[in-house]
């Protein structure tokens, strides 16, 4: 299943974009990966070309057409590693898989995977070798009987791949096709895989063990299905896995950040969003993922929602004004940004770890809406206040002067439902930081 929104469009998105670099306009679905230089690259697919933008310089992006291919494709996974770029593109039918990279001087389209109508591929994982070599991993999944099978494919200097079965015998059934991630563990290729089935999903990483492969389970919970891909790495000898799950009974759809040293352990970090993002700095695991709101919660009809790009590390949530589809670890313990506003692909890059947080509260009184809340990390300057709007436009209802970190203004509007949403621009970064309320009807 891809999922792929886009927080707002219209010229109101860009107050306070002063500072944003515009990777690509028009677009959406961007994938973020840096080089070991920490020089920022993109990918995305625009019409029939898959796109690989790179930052040349400050304000300065330069885009090559790295491959052809079907309308509706979106990129997957994307990884910069010692022999280039490498992406994943799969087909809006999710029937067909293609790995485009880097080769000397040109680019190289490798198929991966093609199934029939009654199959689909899960959410593909990649991850490359030492010597930038990939490795991606995959599932097929049939329609008719709800049986799976992981597959694990390396490809070679020549770009011939070579495909081994982690799984046989449609093990594990799952209610959509599984997510899957490659992880190289003391030189050994593991893989982590998401599914559901009957009320329970659930996560393995399976390792080689002579001629076969072993699962360890790193997590179960009460839920339906993986929601999105399934991202994994390795820091400091600790693997770490982040994916989303449905659990429409409980009306929520919990990100699960897995940990593993030797036995496994889980936590639902937040309670309802879509997993885009995995960063390991040495500081610890940061998960990017986009909560949002619906138009049920507005009492309106459609599957218009409004999304809050939130980047969870240790015991913060920051959240973001739009969609984040990518976050890395930069130079310096720096942060590299990827989002999707006013339909443009836009980049940022902070200096540390995310720290600054905004809180807003919404209360209506008989003047109109008094809206309050601070900016912790944030002494001066200002805010602006937005009535968002399900479309994706929103109203500019004011600003704000910060004092202590804290402010207050009144919204004298008497028209519902009505949507907030704070946003402090961060000097020098430029840096959208944001709090979107919940609805006042």
């Amino acid at each position: 299943m891809v999922i792929a929104a886009v927080a707002c469009v219209g010229v109101l998105c860009a107050a306070g974009t002063a500072h944003a670099e515009i990777v690509a306009r028009n677009a959406t679905g961007g994938q973020l990966a840096l080089n070991a230089k920490g020089t920022s690259s993109v990918a995305f697919v625009r019409g029939t070309r898959v796109v690989v933008a790179t930052r040349a310089g400050k304000g300065n992006w330069r885009s090559v057409n790295a491959a052809s291919t079907t309308p509706g494709s979106t990129v997957m996974a994307f990884k910069i590693g010692a022999a280039g770029p490498v992406a994943l593109v799969q087909s809006s039918d999710d029937r067909t898989l293609v790995l485009v990279r880097k080769r000397a001087n040109a680019w190289q389209t490798v198929r991966i995977a093609n199934v029939g109508p009654t199959m689909a591929l899960g959410w593909p994982g990649l991850a490359l070798d030492a010597k930038g070599l990939p490795a991606v991993a995959y599932t097929r999944w049939s329609s008719l009987n709800l049986n799976t099978q992981l597959q694990l494919v390396r490809v070679d200097a020549r770009g011939k791949p070579s495909t081994q079965s982690v799984t046989r015998g449609g093990f594990p059934r799952s209610m959509v096709p599984p997510s899957a991630a490659p992880v190289f563990v003391g030189g050994r290729l593991h893989v982590v895989e998401a599914y559901g089935f009957d009320t329970v999903a659930g996560a393995f990483e399976w390792y080689p063990e002579g001629k076969t492969w072993t699962g360890l389970g790193i997590d179960v919970s009460r839920g339906e299905f993986p929601i999105g891909p399934m991202l994994a790495g390795l820091l400091q000898g600790r693997l770490y896995a982040t994916w989303s799950i449905s659990m429409a009974a409980f009306e929520a759809t919990p990100v699960t950040l897995a940990e593993r040293v030797t036995n496994a352990s889980s936590e639902f970090v937040l309670d309802r969003a879509l997993t885009s993002a995995l960063a390991l700095p040495a500081s610890g695991a940061e998960v990017a993922a986009n909560q949002w709101v619906t138009a049920d919660e507005l009492g309106l009809g459609g599957d218009n929602v409004v999304w809050a790009g939130t980047v969870v590390g240790g015991d913060q949530a920051i959240e973001l004004d739009g969609w984040i589809g990518g976050l890395a670890a930069a130079p310096k313990a720096g942060r590299d940004i990827l989002m999707e506003r006013g339909g443009n692909l836009e980049w940022y890059r902070s200096a540390s770890q995310l720290s600054t947080s905004v809180r807003i509260r919404a209360t209506p009184g008989p003047d109109g809406v008094g809206i309050n809340g601070e900016v912790e990390g944030a002494a001066g300057g200002q805010v602006t206040i937005y009535r968002e709007r399900l479309d994706g436009t929103r109203d500019v209802a004011g600003t704000a002067q910060l004092s202590a970190g804290s402010f207050s203004f009144t919204d004298a509007i008497s028209t519902r439902p009505l949507l907030y949403r704070v946003v402090y621009t961060a000097p020098g970064t430029g840096i959208p930081y944001g709090a979107l309320s919940r609805p006042i009807l």
